[in-house]
């Protein structure tokens, strides 16, 4: 298995879940991370199949063409997660990202909110996830005929990247009312820049995460969030690599739903003063 990153929770749940379903079928998971970084991913999920790995599961389903062609010549079984292709019914588990960020979006809508911002996970390292999205934002907006252009910031997946972005955003007095995040970390570090200029959350901005990390509930204010399966797509994705490894079992797309979970970093615009 190679995964992004161990040091975003999500990840290692989903690893924790997957490890324990192998093992009642006597497999265990072989880890290796790739930083986000596909060139990476290509060289550990080649060393780990030719180390003796009898399939693999991978997140996302964008692949460095090294990979893709390794996968096409060895027929290695394979499993992406965290994605859902409606094209390709092959050995997907995972869910719509467009889907999933265009339910916070219509949220912040209804809340009243028509300056709505966006900080973005970096979509030019071919993160898939991200760039949906991102894509999942600006389509939203643009159906109800609301303004994206330069309303996306995009940093990594940290409290500092989400920090930084934020901080990015209001110094050029782009005067968003709510912000709709890529990750729970971009939001928790939103959520300190707030505090350290006196914005008051979610009276002068609203926040929307995303992935509902256990921390999410216990923030102050507790944020407002877009729930991410990772338990459950890491037991599926575990029966699912099984299955093609034993025979047993054919190509599947499994597609999970997600679900908004309001708490209370979410609320109407303030009205303006007169």
């Amino acid at each position: 298995m190679v995964v992004p990153t161990l040091s975003y929770a999500l990840y290692a749940e989903f690893y924790g879940r997957l490890q324990e379903a192998l093992a009642k079928h006597g497999f265990f998971a072989l880890l290796a991370t790739s930083e986000y970084d596909l060139d990476v991913e290509a060289e550990q999920a080649i060393r780990l199949i030719r180390q003796g790995a009898q399939g693999l599961v991978l997140v996302g389903k964008v692949r460095d063409k090294r990979l893709s062609n390794f996968l096409a010549a060895s027929r290695v079984p394979t499993v992406n997660t965290y994605v859902v292709d409606p094209t390709d019914n092959t050995n997907n588990v995972g869910f719509d990202n467009v889907k999933a960020i265009e339910s916070a979006v219509d949220h912040l809508i209804a809340l009243g909110h028509h300056r709505i911002a966006m900080l973005s996970g970096i979509t030019t390292r071919r993160n898939d996830r991200a760039l949906a999205r991102r894509r999942g934002y600006e389509a939203i907006m643009q159906r109800n005929g609301l303004e994206t252009e330069g309303w996306v910031e995009e940093a990594p997946y940290t409290i500092a990247g989400g920090r930084s972005a934020l901080r990015s955003m209001l110094d050029r007095a782009l005067g968003p009312t709510a912000l709709v995040c890529g990750s729970d970390m971009l939001a928790i570090g939103a959520l300190q820049e707030c505090k350290s200029r006196s914005i008051s959350v979610p009276s002068d901005l609203s926040i929307m995460g995303f992935d509902d990390l256990e921390i999410a509930e216990h923030l102050d204010p507790p944020l407002s969030t877009v729930e991410v399966p990772s338990k459950e797509m890491g037991i599926t994705a575990a029966e699912c690599i099984v299955g093609l490894c034993l025979g047993t079992e054919l190509p599947s797309r499994t597609v999970f739903e997600t679900g908004l979970v309001i708490r209370s970093t979410t609320a109407p615009p303030r009205a303006p003063s007169r």
